[in-house]
């Protein structure tokens, strides 16, 4: 079992440093976009993007998850999992063709409706081919969870960000204007599809079979999917309500705003993402091995490292957040400072709901994961009609944090009311946000005596080695947190492993 959970965990480490790494260049290529395109150009890709979400949602139909569950399901059963695999990319390449040809051909229609002027319809039409890649991408990266190909999956990710980036800013500055910038999501999402591709083929993970062979394994996949692709229908509402409505409410350069600060919060959001992610496959391994002991033990030591991690990183972003975002988009966008700084502080609240929402789909818990979204919704979606007109921004953002918090409470709900066991470290627990609130609170001070954007570094270090100072203090970490540091980077990060034993042990 120790292997396996250092293998797990070592897919998480993986997903993380991608993820870092692609939210790095994403942020540095951001920096380059918000200071080239006006404020209407942005509010012009806010559009794209929710469009282009919502024809992933539906070409995906919720198989995308279930794809990553059934591969690593059917392994863990020793079966043949080339049936799911066939039967997930033959699926999706059908879809994902019928609705980019659809993006296509309502262009002018999505233009007057989500941006009022319909001389905006080229930039849907480009986009539709965007839309292909970005459908069979889901499907390509679903399929390596299942596998356990994370390193591959680490590797693609970020290659295909570089492109993406690389590619767009560059267009963008040789004054392509948003068509180049477009250009570039498309070069990136195909080189991800082509070269995940190649991998699946040449490792022969995916083999041709019969109708009759595929349609017993789609009717499964379907009839687990079908609730999560509501789940997700209403998780893409969840993510995007608050600037659906903003589009539909105030000018473009205000959506632009409230954009900006939420693509900020996003970097929150790589630590929880990328251990949940890694955690699927390992647990519904474990599920297909009937080892619900080892799916506790799994699910109580993700949501330890989420609490530790993330937390002093929520509550930092959330003191810093006027400064960190005139650094990422310009002076332009800093009124979003306001904005990022309550998400930030909702987020820190409920990011080990990540690890929570994974058990839902392990016990293969679709409806209830729809039923918890469409209540979290629900009545944030009302509450934003009360709090925009009266706050605006920040209202909006209020909305949004009660939507994160609701999500948390509900699915918390929802799995003590089936039984399944959930151990928290509440010792962690309230020593590490004890140690992140004392931290935010001496970065808040020392930025009151005296603030510098350039001194911006300066306040991050004094707050990282507070937060570390605090917790060796209440010793919170112990030799197990070491042994598995040791086990996760290998020889050849032995020496940074001694180096935090003699620091916090």
């Amino acid at each position: 079992m120790e292997a396996e959970v250092v293998h797990a965990g070592r897919g998480a480490a993986y997903i993380a440093v991608e993820r870092l790494a692609s939210t790095l260049v994403g942020a540095v290529a951001f920096a380059f976009v918000a200071r080239i395109l006006t404020q209407t150009e942005m509010g012009i890709m806010v559009g794209l993007l929710l469009i282009m979400g919502v024809f992933q949602i539906l070409s995906d139909f919720g198989f995308a998850s279930g794809l990553a569950k059934y591969v690593a399901e059917y392994r863990g059963k020793k079966a043949d999992y080339t049936l799911v695999t066939f039967t997930g990319i033959w699926t999706k390449s059908l879809l994902a063709g019928f609705f980019a040809l659809a993006c296509a051909l309502l262009a002018p229609q999505l233009s007057s409706l989500l941006l009022k002027d319909v001389s905006y319809s080229f930039f849907f039409q480009l986009s539709a081919l965007d839309v292909f890649f970005l459908c069979v991408f889901a499907t390509v990266n679903k399929l390596l969870l299942g596998l356990n190909r994370f390193l591959e999956m680490a590797i693609l990710g970020v290659t295909a960000v570089v492109v993406r980036q690389v590619f767009g800013v560059g267009l963008l500055m040789l004054g392509y204007g948003l068509s180049g910038f477009i250009t570039g999501w498309i070069l990136g999402d195909f080189t991800y599809v082509a070269v995940g591709s190649i991998i699946l083929l040449h490792e022969r993970h995916i083999k041709m079979h019969s109708p009759r062979e595929v349609m017993p394994h789609l009717r499964r996949l379907v009839k687990f999917s079908f609730p999560l692709f509501l789940a997700d229908s209403v998780l893409f509402l969840y993510a995007w309500f608050d600037r659906t409505i903003l589009l539909a409410y105030i000018p473009l350069k205000e959506v632009a705003v409230y954009n900006v600060a939420y693509t900020a919060f996003g970097v929150l959001l790589v630590v929880p993402a990328a251990l949940s992610t890694a955690l699927l496959p390992y647990l519904s391994e474990q599920y297909g091995k009937n080892m619900h002991d080892r799916i506790a033990v799994g699910a109580s030591a993700g949501a330890r490292y989420i609490v530790l991690i993330f937390t002093p990183l929520a509550l930092g972003l959330m003191i810093t957040a006027t400064p960190v975002l005139t650094i990422f988009a310009g002076e332009l966008y800093a009124e979003g400072g306001l904005v990022l700084a309550i998400l930030s502080l909702f987020q820190s609240i409920a990011g080990v709901g990540a690890i929570f929402t994974v058990l839902l789909l392990v016990y293969n818990m679709t409806p209830k994961v729809l039923l918890v979204n469409i209540m979290s919704v629900g009545i944030s979606f009302a509450a934003s009609f009360l709090l925009l007109p009266i706050l605006g921004l920040a209202g909006i953002a209020v909305v949004k944090g009660l939507a994160i918090i609701l999500t948390f409470v509900f699915t918390l709900v929802v799995l003590h009311r089936k039984r399944i066991e959930i151990k928290l470290d509440k010792e962690v627990l309230w020593k590490s946000w004890g140690a992140a609130a004392a931290m935010s609170i001496i970065v808040w001070l020392v930025q009151l005596a005296y603030f510098s954007l350039l001194l911006l570094p300066f306040y991050i270090i004094i707050g990282g080695v507070f937060y570390l100072a605090v917790l060796r203090l209440l010793k919170v970490l112990n030799m197990s947190d070491i042994i598995l540091m040791r086990n996760l980077v290998g020889k050849r990060g032995r020496i940074l492993a001694d180096v935090f034993e003699k620091l916090l042990i």
